[in-house]
């Protein structure tokens, strides 16, 4: 997989399907439905502002689905196969995504990076477990800076009878000043006693001991600021497949936390 070359194709049209594998990454920018057959391996580069876009992944379909500063786009994803969602948002935003797990082994992992650079945004998402053996894996970083505000809200659902199968949520956030702040609404409605469920958070400031190591290490304090964030950032950019676009949001990421 890492040896593949992937391009970027033209934009898909409304009720467009995805019926073979292709080294190339579709890309969305209006509201639509989009439908991956089964057996499928696709990519997506979803770049809709404030539009509703609805993915219907078929059994055996594998997904890697890139969004890019969402703002205020509504999601709704029906799966039984896979979807492996990296979202970056580095502007204001209020999105909803919902997930419906609908057949055995169907899997939905997200991680989201999100930048509050002196806005208000929230990210929510919905899981609901509607298949026994089913999973869900949703992970939010975010980095709240200049009177930033960011707010995860994060429901897990697994439904009576939907037996071995797993929610899990995890939220990390960075304030990088005393008018900043970051909250974690972690919420798992459980009503299966045979199934695995868990949540945590970890939000705070930079420690303040490791950026003055760095610092007495010749860094300044921007420099320092940088290279601690990095290691939570990284992995994000690094899981892009495009060359071009992996750089431009690098430097985008660079400028934003530049004090």
């Amino acid at each position: 997989m890492a040896d593949r070359t992937i391009v970027l194709a033209s934009s898909l049209g409304q009720g467009s399907i995805i019926n073979k594998t292709e080294d190339v990454m579709y890309e969305i920018n209006d509201s639509q439905e989009i439908t991956i057959y089964e057996g499928v391996n696709a990519y997506i580069l979803d770049n809709t502002k404030n539009k509703d876009v609805k993915i219907n992944v078929l059994n055996g379909a594998s997904v890697n689905y890139y969004v890019l500063n969402s703002n205020d786009s509504k999601r709704t994803f029906n799966v039984k196969g896979e979807i492996n969602m990296i979202e970056i948002n580095l502007a204001k935003t209020n999105e909803k995504i919902n997930v419906s797990l609908l057949d055995e082994n169907a899997t939905f992992n997200a991680k989201v990076l999100s930048f509050s650079n002196k806005v208000k945004s929230q990210i929510s998402f919905y899981a609901d477990h509607l298949a026994q053996k089913t999973f869900s894996n949703i992970e939010n970083v975010g980095v709240a800076l200049n009177g930033g505000d960011l707010l995860f809200d994060v429901t897990g659902k697994i439904q009576k009878g939907m037996r071995a199968s797993k929610a899990s949520q995890i939220s990390r956030g960075v304030i990088m000043d005393d008018e900043s702040n970051i909250t974690a609404n972690p919420i798992l409605l459980i009503d299966e006693y045979d199934c695995f469920a868990n949540h945590g958070a970890a939000i705070g400031k930079i420690n303040d001991e490791d950026l003055f190591y760095l610092m007495s290490r010749g860094l300044s304090k921007n420099e320092a600021f940088t290279l601690m964030l990095q290691g939570m950032i990284r992995p994000y950019i690094d899981s892009i497949p495009l060359e071009s676009l992996k750089k431009q949001i690098e430097e985008k990421v660079l400028n934003l936390i530049e004090r």
